[in-house]
């Protein structure tokens, strides 16, 4: 498995600069990180459709496609498959919860905002249109 990745992360890594109008790859670079992280949101939830589903080939195909959506994610990020690969190499054999328990505690301050603005950017740039109400609409509230 790791020679797969590893050939797919160098494939990943040659089309990155290409044409994007010929690479798929390259498109994805092209429009940048936010819409990396999108497809490889969209490929989990697909997963777990088919995961739900309880169609084996389906699961197979869509975990392959977020397999190499997360390849390019890591590729964005400079991470190298090799990284990730060591870091679970060290986790073998370590209790699941422990592990868990050992890590800090994430802070997600920000995420709902990275989340908005990775779906929409358009509208979390505007923050009445990211509650869902237009700008310079008021709500109207009854006193009784």
């Amino acid at each position: 498995m790791a020679d797969t990745l590893n050939r797919l992360a160098a494939t990943i890594a040659a089309r990155r600069a290409a044409d994007p109008g010929s690479s798929y790859v390259a498109s994805l670079f092209a429009k940048g990180l936010p819409k990396i992280a999108q497809k490889l949101g969209e490929e989990a939830v697909e997963t777990v459709i088919a995961a739900l589903g309880g169609d084996a080939h389906a699961v197979t195909g869509e975990a392959a496609d977020l397999l190499f959506h997360l390849m390019v994610l890591l590729e964005a990020t400079n991470v190298p498959i090799a990284t990730v690969l060591a870091e679970l190499d060290r986790r073998e054999g370590l209790s699941g919860l422990d592990e868990k328990a050992s890590r800090p505690k994430p802070v997600f301050a920000s995420a709902p905002v990275i989340a908005a603005e990775a779906a929409a950017p358009e509208v979390a740039a505007t923050p009445s249109l990211a509650l869902g109400r237009k700008t310079g609409e008021r709500r109207r509230i009854r006193r009784g």
